[in-house]
């Protein structure tokens, strides 16, 4: 997961690495925030997400580990304040106590509202849980200025390595505890945020 600062000048790295690197060749999921796709693209609205360019979110699913046939998209939002993608996921194997996996990716522009971000993030966690109650629910990207320790307070967050020199703003939560650690990858070309690698401690399987 991580901030790429435009996916459109990355994609040949990004696809040498899938190719020539176990782990990123084995990887479940990636989700990029910031890939900066403009209003040239079909599914990118820039009068929505009041930027031309800028913003931008994208999730990666493994086909090894999920069907691209039980992957949904469940929310889409796109404002000034917050861009937020929550997609269903059904593995080929999972804990029998889960009913599925749902992915969100966020993107929290630095100088936006944070308190409008904040309720738009736990209203859709709120309803997303009261019509998956058994649901595995993981929330990462760039949360710049923004935390979600007070209004999810039955999500633990992962991320304990610097993502942006010297700040942690790049993070995952997720509404189990202790099922992740975070390393931190190395810096890649043309980025200026780590990206850090979340490997599971409790399973999706």
């Amino acid at each position: 997961m991580g901030n790429v600062n435009s996916l459109a000048n990355k994609t040949d790295e990004l696809a040498a690495l899938v190719r020539n690197q176990r782990l990123y060749r084995e990887c479940s999921l990636l989700c990029l925030t910031e890939t900066w796709l403009t209003g040239n693209i079909p599914d990118r609205d820039a009068k929505l997400s009041g930027k031309s360019k800028g913003g931008g979110l994208v999730l990666f699913v493994n086909i090894r580990w999920c069907n691209p046939g039980h992957v949904t998209v469940k929310e889409r939002i796109c404002c000034r304040d917050i861009e937020l993608l929550a997609v269903s996921l059904q593995p080929y194997y999972m804990h029998r106590e889960l009913s599925h996996g749902i992915a969100v990716c966020v993107y929290v522009p630095p100088r936006e509202n944070a308190e409008i971000a904040c309720v738009v993030i736990h209203a859709t966690i709120a309803r997303l849980q009261t019509q998956h109650p058994d649901a595995f629910i993981t929330i990462s990207g760039d949360f710049n200025h923004i935390t979600l320790d007070p209004v999810l307070t039955a999500f633990h967050q992962y991320v304990d390595c610097p993502t942006r020199k010297n700040r942690t703003i790049d993070l995952l939560y997720a509404n189990v505890k202790d099922a992740y650690t975070a390393t931190p990858l190395p810096l890649g070309p043309n980025t200026t945020h780590n990206h850090p690698l979340l490997e599971e401690m409790v399973s999706w399987c």
